[in-house]
């Protein structure tokens, strides 16, 4: 034991990293402590403020819903909205399930559709699918629990005590945002980086370059492990956020050039403007990471700076580029031999255009800033509210209809969804059975994408319920069902109900629930261990209408759609990649006058429906066919295709039109480059095939050439020689498609040992995990 810690701090600490191992920042931890001051609280109040015993049940169950069943991450901002947004469809729901308790049809119909509305709205909003179970949870209990429609009022009344108390204590108390660790990782990489940028000019050449390269890629695999571990990604269709999801590929993208670019020291004549855009560089991951890091208050200042600094750097790098290519011009007009740029066989790109990797750093890191400065949902001083409300109404709407199809599992899910809880609604109108709203919230508890995951953790439910029915009469026993020993453990079982799903087990949760319910039942209404009883009824009830829909719709799950989306995300964006490449170096004609094409389109939807596809793979519950980092190293793969397709159609032009006919050197040339192409293109398709299943090939990880090739070099010589300024472009922009080709390469090395993984890799067994 060390000599500064005092004996008695080791079995707390054991305690504590016990807990922090399964619930990383004690998220759930600080969530159930909060409830269980605040739900006895908000349960007192209602219970001893008011006669009607429908207010302390709304009131209870909406004081769970808002601090154990939602959980939304982001600004202080973001989660103000979404807390709110949620309150204000707890009054719809409550509302509408209330008047159509009273009528069977209009119960299961409405059920129904609000099941549908409120699934589906996840793929446009990460908020919407976050509180998906509380939105549910507050129709579930006025639609299951008939009254007539003149208990409207003190329903809602509960409802609004409960967020009176609680968005509060949910948005200033322990309110950590759920990705702080992941922004903080990003940040951390940034600085890495900019460091690496601000030491090269005096030490890259030196031994000390080794220590801050050493720093990027320790900071880049942390970056990577942290967003393995970080269980659920911020996705959904707005602008924020898609963009946060992509900042990763991003940084591991922007932190590979600056490792490209400080491998060796530029020439002397050019190392004043290679420091210009390191400098310029280096301020923009300056404030990249500090807006990452920074509060709310501070962001929009940071926000202004960080695009002023991009703006500096887009200047400076267009000035570098400018002077390299003035180089050429200069050298080809003085005639061969009175440059220092090669006439003879150049050996890589950086002898004939030594200020390129420094350049494509800088414009990987423009592409980092735009990204970053979306992700932070700052708006843009220029654009009205309006025209910022119409512009994400489009992107929810494109969003949401290209889900609209029975290849999505968004969409597959939703109806599954639907389903299985109208059906459990029309199971309790049908059967009359007591306390239906369990039956309902045993199904929705259970439920999940594929029928053996449904299978097993219903059987799950039903053993904790079972365990918690027993824990919970053996309480009632001791303890009597009235009095004030009732309240002294409530606020245990809130905290066990909060937390043992995530420090133990399901199984432990639906217990701990069970529990919670016994006791809140018995002090509005005693009637004993009956109340678990009936809802250990329910819940097996329940569970029987999940594993029967779950059966009945799509049994094989997410991970299927996984692979699949993941075959349809290489194959659109190696389509992209094939038309950015045929038309380098010029603007794409477009089709809606953005510039866009219908692959770069149909490559970006692919992308959002991936995204979807993984979110569901994440929350699936049993095992995973492959480990997580499998799957996101096949996932950012994709992002690589999509930013190589990017960086090539932001080349700048350097046609010549009504020129003369090229050298048959180039003409050379430019068949080998495009036969490479060709060669990447075709083993992405395998690729996709191979992970989409159509077929179980996988394709053997590709050699990396000498470069330039023997052709590109032939050419550079024969135009350099012959004097031709178009023909120095032409071969400088083939050189150029080479460099990026290569970093293809090295990506279908990583990821050929992977290709395969999900449709190879066994389940692991889960036996001996019930608890």
């Amino acid at each position: 034991m060390p000599a500064h810690e005092p004996a008695g701090a080791e079995p707390s600490g054991g305690v504590r990293a016990w807990i922090e191992q399964r619930d990383p920042g004690l998220r759930a931890t600080k969530r159930s402590v909060k409830a269980a001051v605040l739900v006895p609280a908000v349960l007192a109040a209602t219970e001893f403020g008011t006669s009607n015993p429908q207010t302390p049940l709304f009131a209870v169950f909406g004081a769970v819903a808002l601090l154990l069943f939602a959980d939304f991450g982001g600004a202080l901002r973001t989660r103000s909205r979404s807390l709110i947004g949620l309150w204000g469809v707890g009054v719809v729901f409550i509302s509408l399930g209330t008047v159509a308790s009273t009528h069977a049809a209009a119960a299961v119909i409405a059920m129904a559709v609000a099941a549908f509305l409120v699934l589906f709205a996840g793929v446009v909003s990460p908020a919407a699918a976050a509180g998906s179970t509380a939105a549910l949870l507050t129709f579930v209990l006025p639609v299951a629990v008939p009254a007539a429609s003149s208990a409207v009022g003190d329903r809602l009344l509960g409802w609004v005590i409960a967020g009176v108390v609680c968005i509060p204590a949910a948005l200033f108390v322990w309110a950590g945002r759920w990705h702080d660790r992941l922004r903080h990782a990003m940040a951390d990489a940034a600085l890495a980086i900019g460091d690496l940028l601000e030491a090269a000019p005096e030490s890259v050449g030196h031994g000390s370059i080794a220590t801050y390269r050493s720093g990027v890629e320790g900071a880049l695999r942390a970056l990577r492990e942290q967003f393995e571990a970080t269980p659920y990604r911020p996705t959904g269709a707005g602008p924020t956020d898609v963009a946060l999801t992509n900042l990763v590929s991003r940084l591991e993208w922007v932190g590979g050039r600056a490792l490209a670019a400080t491998a060796g020291p530029p020439p002397d004549d050019e190392s004043a403007r290679v420091a210009a855009v390191e400098s310029a560089a280096v301020e923009v991951l300056r404030l990249v990471a500090a807006v990452l890091r920074g509060s709310d208050a501070a962001r929009s200042s940071e926000v202004v700076d960080l695009s002023a600094a991009v703006d500096r750097l887009v200047v400076t790098r267009i000035a570098a580029t400018d002077a390299a290519l003035a180089a050429l011009v200069a050298s080809d007009a003085a005639g061969p031999g009175t440059s220092s740029v090669p006439v003879g066989p150049p050996t890589a790109l950086a002898e004939i255009d030594p200020t390129y990797p420094i350049r494509m750093l800088a414009f990987s890191l423009e592409m980092l800033a735009d990204v970053a400065i979306a992700a932070l949902g700052t708006d843009d001083p220029g654009v009205s509210r309006t025209e910022r409300w119409w512009a994400t109404a489009r992107s929810f709407a494109r969003v949401a209809g290209g889900h609209l199809t029975l290849r999505s599992v968004w969409m597959r899910n939703s109806i599954r969804g639907s389903v299985a809880l109208g059906l459990a609604v029309l199971v309790t109108e049908v059967t009359d059975v007591q306390h239906g709203f369990w039956v309902v919230l045993g199904t929705l508890s259970v439920l999940r994408s594929n029928a053996l995951g449904t299978g097993s953790t219903a059987l799950r439910a039903v053993l904790g319920t079972a365990i918690g029915f027993g824990v919970g009469a053996l309480v009632l026993v001791v303890l009597g069902t009235e009095g004030a020993g009732l309240w002294a453990v409530l606020p245990l079982a809130v905290l066990v109900a909060g937390i043992a799903p995530t420090t133990i087990s399901f199984t432990a949760g639906q217990a701990g629930f069970t529990v919670f319910v016994v006791l809140v039942f018995n002090i509005i209404d005693p009637v004993g261990s009956k109340v678990g009883l009936i809802r250990f009824e329910d819940v097996l009830i329940g569970t029987a209408v999940s594993v029967a829909v779950g059966l009945l719709f799509w049994p094989r799950g997410a991970s299927a759609q996984l692979a699949r989306s993941l075959g349809q995300a290489y194959a659109t964006a190696t389509a992209w990649l094939e038309v950015a490449v045929d038309r380098v170096g010029r603007e794409p004609p477009g089709t809606d006058g953005s510039g866009s094409t219908p692959e770069r389109t149909a490559a970006l939807d692919a992308a959002r429906r991936l995204d979807d596809a993984y979110r569901q793979f994440l929350g699936e519950r049993g095992a995973k066919r492959v480990p997580l980092p499998v799957v996101t190293r096949l996932l950012t793969g994709s992002a690589r295709i999509r930013l190589t397709a990017v960086t090539l159609e932001g080349l700048p032009d350097l046609t010549s039109p009504d020129g003369p006919p090229p050298v048959p050197e180039v003409v050379a040339a430019r068949a080998v480059v495009t036969r490479e192409c060709a060669s990447v293109e075709s083993w992405f398709g395998a690729c996709a095939d191979s992970i989409g299943g159509r077929d179980p090939r996988v394709p053997a990880a590709p050699d990396l050439p000498d470069r330039p090739t023997p052709e590109v070099a032939a050419a550079w010589s024969a135009v350099r020689g012959a004097g031709r300024r178009d023909g120095v472009f032409a071969v400088l922009r083939l050189l150029w498609v080479e460099e990026r080709l290569d970093d293809l390469l090295r990506l279908q090395a990583d990821l050929a040992g992977t290709v395969g993984s999900l449709g190879r890799a066994p389940a692991r067994t889960r036996a001996g995990r019930w608890f």
